[in-house]
């Protein structure tokens, strides 16, 4: 579809007037921690003229900045104008506070867009393993002054003084024999976001709660657009450029595809032609997670020294620093047990994350129509046209006008019968394409599990191919293969998808490892009208203080919070 959200924006560009003016909020399990550990985050990007939730951006971008700069970023995938993800802290990062920004693809094509105001909070971040610090940004007080700073006399604050956030909306939100009770006594749904955590003493930060964000949306008005700059639709649109040539190769880069893919036994791939100054878009249905991404130009010599070259989406915005962070020998014990805490929280997280959606559906293979083969049923044979002849009966192999050798499939569209078709099919190692189906003939089958062949047309992009067949691997990672010189392969920082971490219960004297500071999170947490939702919480085997935070909207836009706290004995 990517080509058709292209199509649609060249012949009906939007106006001031129809753009869609974009706000975005992330409310985070807390404001505090310690480098090595997780800002969990829930995100509400709402349409500021109706307060509903925007029906536009499909990602949304995440910075964190300190004085010394850009120190670590993340995107978040949005759906229906909610989403949930997580940025990790750098072990590396130097003890100070920092500014977490919040921005759209929308925004960034805004006049003047201001990326410090609603977009913006402030989150404290000590390393336990360095003494560095961000430059000007620590403040050293002893204890009686940390102890004002925490707990400001006459500061008009709710019960829990170092919390000056207060109730908004009809939410009941109660603690009792580590159960949470939600109640929602309202007309609408809430779509909120959930999270306990352990108060072991830190000054918490100042931060706008999302009643004060709704009411400054109100105040946004009208805003102009530069009109240079995609929306995220469906899915990131990924820019890139051709680099390494010169202004006399352009006529030769003029009709070629460039491809961006992921090794996996997924089909995440993009197609996109080379633009005359050696720009190329991609329109993704978003890539999830942190992956290699494999960039590569289609029929290119490997002699022209051009390769593909990923532009990052980031703006690196100009946000002014924040408060200095007030450090005090007080908060040593405290730090002691955050460094421990931080340390089994990273050995354990593969246990004790799920997701609470599923990532979408594989939008370019029909698994109904797939013919596969797993190798290990037949007998393996030292080369792959071996495999073909005995008992890949829709693969071949021919030599083309041009010389060059073609894995051709036998497509079963043909209105005349099943026949095969004289052009190349796109070739696959585990999800990556292989232009050059020589190197793929010479591959050591006995490194390949199984083969999908799928005996249609398919369309990648604006690319089309007769068919498709995907070579997968034992390891899925493209094992002993190598690519030709103009072939890049990258980190790519893909999209996060809601995940929740909590030390839920398995069975009966049977539990996770428990995450020591956040106790439980929950990005999306919809609880109808009237409804009451009961949720157990599997506390740390420590006794304390802790926190519940709930924060989110109703259906209307109406913003609802709801703050206790607790003792163990």
């Amino acid at each position: 579809m990517g080509w058709l959200t292209a199509l649609l924006l060249g012949i009906l560009p939007l106006s001031a007037q129809e753009r869609v003016v974009e706000r975005t909020f992330l409310s985070t399990d807390k404001d505090v921690y310690v480098a090595g550990e997780s800002v969990w985050y829930s995100a509400f990007c709402l349409d500021a003229g109706s307060l509903r939730y925007s029906p536009v951006s499909s990602v949304a971008y995440v910075e964190l900045h300190s004085a010394d700069g850009l120190a670590a970023t993340s995107k978040v995938a949005l759906s229906g104008g909610r989403g949930g993800g997580r940025l990790l802290l750098p072990q590396s990062l130097p003890t100070g506070n920092y500014r977490l920004v919040v921005y759209t693809a929308q925004n960034k094509d805004e006049v003047d867009y201001d990326y410090e105001g609603l977009a913006s909070k402030t989150l404290s971040v000590f390393n336990v393993f360095s003494s560095e610090r961000v430059k000007g940004g620590v403040e050293v007080v002893d204890a009686a002054e940390y102890e004002q700073l925490r707990c400001p006399v006459g500061a008009g604050h709710d019960e829990d003084q170092r919390h000056p956030r207060f109730d908004r909306g009809s939410l009941g939100l109660t603690w009792a024999d580590g159960v949470l009770t939600l109640t929602n006594p309202t007309s609408e749904t809430l779509s909120l976001s959930l999270s306990v955590w352990h108060d072991d003493g830190f000054r918490t930060n100042d931060n706008p709660d999302i009643g004060q964000f709704v009411a400054d949306c109100r105040q946004v008005g009208v805003r102009k657009f530069r009109g240079a700059t995609i929306p995220d639709y469906e899915g990131e649109v990924v820019h890139a450029r051709i680099t390494g040539f010169s202004e006399a190769m352009i006529p030769q880069l003029i009709g070629h595809h460039a491809f961006i893919s992921t090794p996996s036994d997924k089909s995440d791939i993009y197609a996109s032609p080379i633009r005359d100054d050696g720009s190329v878009v991609f329109y993704t249905a978003n890539i999830y997670g942190n992956k290699e991404c494999v960039c590569e130009i289609e029929g290119l010599s490997p002699e022209s020294n051009c390769y593909l070259e990923l532009v990052s989406p980031f703006v690196n915005a100009a946000v002014p620093p924040a408060a200095p962070l007030a450090l005090s020998d007080v908060l040593s014990d405290a730090l002691k047990a955050r460094r421990i805490s931080m340390q089994i929280e990273r050995q354990f997280e593969a246990d004790t994350l799920y997701e609470f959606l599923p990532v979408r559906g594989d939008g370019l293979f029909d698994e109904q129509s797939c013919i596969r083969y797993v190798l290990d049923d037949y007998t393996r044979f030292h080369s792959l046209e071996e495999d073909f002849i005995e008992f890949m009966t829709e693969l071949r192999v021919r030599k083309g006008p041009d010389g060059k050798t073609r894995i051709q499939i036998r497509l079963n569209e043909d209105a005349a019968g099943v026949g095969f078709s004289e052009e190349p099919a796109l070739v696959l190692l585990d999800g990556v394409p292989v232009f050059d189906h020589a190197k793929m003939m010479a591959y050591d089958p006995l490194l390949i599990e199984s083969v999908s062949v799928y005996p249609q047309t398919c369309f990648v992009g604006s690319r089309i191919f007769k068919g498709i067949v995907n070579f997968v691997t034992y390891k899925r990672n493209l094992p002993g293969f190598t690519f030709d010189g103009s072939t890049r392969v990258v980190d790519w920082q893909g999209v996060s998808w809601p995940q929740a971490c909590t030390g839920r219960r398995l069975a009966a004297g049977d539990t996770y490892p428990d995450y020591r500071q956040t106790i439980y999170w929950h990005p999306l947490l919809e609880i109808g009208a009237g409804e009451t939702v009961k949720i157990p919480c599997v506390l740390p085997d420590y006794r304390g203080s802790f926190v519940v935070v709930a924060e989110g909207l109703s259906a209307t836009g109406e913003p609802v919070t709801a703050r206790i706290s607790f003792e163990t004995k």
